[in-house]
């Protein structure tokens, strides 16, 4: 394997990504939950990846990474570009990976994961022994000038000339009961099997969430919605709420009373 395609992230940067993930997954959505007092949650799988593309807007802003939303037909993505490296990077689930995958051979449109590759990955082959068992059609997407505007439509939305983009990587995570599981980085070719992969699972922390889940009868929810997830003491104080007052307040109308 050359290093013509070697993945060489830096720590800053997969740290500030796993801590982008992290957070999205976990106590981001746990507070939107609890300040929208949703009864049902049909659209946290996609509300995870607003907060996610927020994060990762916002929190590299100021780096040398250049991350701004473009849209592909209904859906809004935030793709990476590291400077550096010259490496464009797409954030999925690895279900959903397992899935576009799955899927080639019968696809005939191009995703934007497909266009990235065949346009930055195109020299690329897996190992024999990682190919796919199921071969792309030669049938499939052929069409070179869609790929093309794809590419360019989300290059010029990232603002990123073309001439600087070397390689295409995917950043696969799972995450479970609102917490990140498991993250790697993989470099995949025109059939989207794998050419090279680094496990950053490794970066993950496990920090004390600042939003807790309470235990509670499930029928009072319908008498009082607020009840639910509850905040700590410290996310509170991120929030600038001031509660040692409320409960100064609280105490002198009981003495008061008294």
């Amino acid at each position: 394997m050359t290093s013509a395609h070697k993945i060489k992230a830096t720590d800053d940067f997969i740290n500030l990504i796993t801590e982008c993930l992290s957070d999205a997954v976990g106590d981001d959505i746990k507070q939107d939950i609890k300040i929208h007092r949703l009864r049902t949650q049909n659209s946290t799988p996609s509300r995870i990846w607003d907060l996610l593309n927020t994060n990762i807007c916002e929190r590299f802003a100021k780096s040398d990474v250049i991350a701004n939303p473009t849209k592909r037909g209904g859906w809004e993505l935030v793709p990476v570009f590291e400077r550096s490296t010259g490496i464009i990077y797409s954030l999925m689930r690895e279900q959903r990976y397992k899935s576009l995958r799955k899927e080639l051979p019968k696809r005939r449109n191009a995703h934007y994961v497909d266009a990235f590759v065949r346009s930055f990955n195109k020299d690329l082959q897996a190992p024999k022994d990682q190919m796919s068992l199921f071969p792309m059609s030669p049938a499939c997407f052929n069409n070179e000038n869609q790929i093309h505007e794809i590419v360019q439509k989300i290059i010029s939305d990232l603002g990123v000339p073309n001439e600087l983009v070397k390689r295409h990587a995917l950043i696969l995570f799972q995450s479970f009961n609102n917490e990140l599981s498991s993250l790697r980085c993989c470099i995949v070719d025109s059939n989207l099997d794998i050419v090279e992969q680094a496990n950053w699972s490794n970066h993950i922390n496990t920090n004390e969430s600042m939003v807790v889940d309470e235990v509670i009868d499930k029928t009072s929810t319908y008498v009082d919605p607020t009840v639910g997830l509850k905040y700590k003491q410290k996310a509170k104080e991120k929030m600038g709420q001031k509660t040692l007052t409320s409960e100064k307040t609280d105490d002198k109308k009981s003495h008061d009373i008294k």
